[in-house]
């Protein structure tokens, strides 16, 4: 169910944001699991591009972090993702009510966040050959598809006129702007606590 979705966001977005909001009307225990699997994706895939595949700057040799110091981030990074799509999820619920006029409550904002970040969450996979090009050309692409299923997703999933759809599409794309910020500050306080990775040769 899960990888149907995924392919049918980047196939056909607008039908499929119609079959997410019926399955999630029925069943919106569902998103929680979905969060848990996507949010592996990057962590994952840092550890692998970090330990074994190794980083490549510039004309320089290939640079590795032990698995020892590199786990910890990872679970770290792990549990972060899952806090931020968590803590946008809410914000939109919150916002819902100012947006919908309270139409169907049961159509939660944490299945909506959950399919906004997911352009970046697999996109992240390109972090297993983590050369900085590759990196940085992954993230703006999947940035601006999140952006995209945004402004598409909101006004089908909550059945809402677009006009609507576009402000409240823009509230929830200033808080998600908040929260990666956030999250790039938290990453660097980590950092600096001690959780630092050990480079080998």
């Amino acid at each position: 169910m899960l990888l149907s979705h995924v392919w049918g966001l980047f196939a056909h977005p607008r039908e499929e944001f119609q079959l997410i909001q019926k399955e999630q009307a029925d069943r919106p225990k569902l998103y929680i699991a979905y969060i848990f699997i996507l949010a592996a994706i990057p962590p994952i895939s840092i550890y692998i591009g970090s330990t074994m595949t190794g980083w490549r700057i510039g004309d320089g040799g290939i640079t590795r972090m032990t698995p020892a110091s590199t786990i910890s981030l990872s679970i770290l990074f792990y549990i972060a993702i899952i806090a931020e799509i968590y803590v946008l999820g809410r914000a939109i619920d919150w916002m819902r009510e100012t947006y919908t006029d309270l139409c169907k409550r049961s159509l939660s904002g944490l299945a909506m966040a959950t399919y906004i970040v997911m352009p970046l969450l697999v996109f992240s996979v390109f972090a297993i050959y983590p050369t900085i090009w590759i990196i940085l050309l992954s993230f703006i692409v999947a940035s601006a598809y999140s952006a995209y299923l945004l402004y598409a997703g909101v006004p089908i999933f909550f059945e809402i006129p677009k006009e609507r759809g576009m402000m409240f599409s823009s509230a929830i794309l200033a808080i998600a702007l908040v929260l990666a910020v956030v999250l790039l500050i938290s990453l660097v306080i980590i950092w600096v606590m001690g959780f630092d990775p050990v480079f080998t040769n």
